[in-house]
């Protein structure tokens, strides 16, 4: 059995189903209203709840899976179209048995954010993003936020509003970007597109990708838009850390991430 709800201060509204459920939510998202999906036991799912973002083959590690709404400067890294207005259409399937086996993008999820519970890839980070009166105009928590570099969506060439949302350092010199997986994984190769708009951006040249057994290694960037790729074979690891960047010698101290994308299958 599935359930899926949209629970907020005036109730909730569900729909159930065996192996695949669908709701259609007629009003206008409130603040503090959060999508709940229900299951029997942790798995892979595919899901899909908010209609201008596609779905995505998640984890859910728990029985319960959390997606609040989001509101304010959670908002800056999607669609203005998202969220927003009534009638909205919200899905999650039972994914079939074969799909552990698959090779596919393990680090895809748009649906991943700070306050989410309990679904994965997520993505975590130790940078801070302080409130300004810039940030009344350019929403830095959510255009910034480390799930933007594995929504799937990829425009590079500036540092402005959505389509072009990425993941800031915000100068810390020790920051650092991790994507949980949720489960035991087997990868094969990483692959990175950095954010481009010089001479405002910088860009690293040097990086270590770290994994969750210990292990690590040493990819050299470059200076371009395209996305780079890193041959990086890994058995039976919980998480991939991006860290120890190295930015260029050229002025700007603003070096940003626009992609992450994380090949293999679940482990056996």
């Amino acid at each position: 059995m599935m359930k899926l709800s949209v629970v907020g201060k005036n109730g909730s509204v569900s729909a159930q189903g065996e192996k695949r459920v669908h709701l259609v939510y007629l009003p206008a998202y409130r603040p503090g209203d959060t999508i709940l999906l229900e299951v029997d036991a942790p798995g892979l799912y595919k899901v899909r709840l908010e209609d201008t973002l596609p779905p995505a083959v998640v984890y859910l590690s728990e029985t319960q899976a959390h997606f609040p709404i989001p509101f304010g400067n959670e908002r800056g890294g999607y669609s203005p179209r998202a969220f927003i207005g009534k009638r909205h259409f919200i899905e999650a399937e039972k994914a079939d048995d074969a799909m552990a086996q698959i090779r596919r993008n393990l680090a895809f999820n748009p649906f991943d954010g700070t306050k989410n519970r309990g679904m994965y890839p997520h993505m975590t980070h130790n940078v801070k993003y302080e409130d300004s009166l810039r940030n009344k105009l350019l929403p830095n928590k959510g255009l910034f936020a480390p799930r933007c570099v594995i929504d799937g969506f990829l425009a590079n060439e500036s540092h402005r509003l959505y389509p072009h949302q990425s993941w800031g350092i915000n100068r810390n010199p020790n920051a650092w970007l991790t994507c949980e997986f949720g489960r035991a994984v087997d990868i094969d190769c990483v692959r990175l597109a950095i954010r481009g708009e010089f001479p405002h951006d910088n860009y690293w040249v040097q990086a270590t990708l770290r994994c969750s057994d210990k292990s690590e290694e040493i990819i050299h960037l470059q200076k371009t838009l395209d996305i780079q790729s890193f041959p990086l074979t890994r058995h039976g690891i919980t998480s991939l850390t991006l860290c120890e960047l190295m930015m260029s010698d050229e002025p700007s101290p603003f070096p940003a991430l626009s992609l992450l994308e994380i090949y293999g299958k679940d482990a056996n």
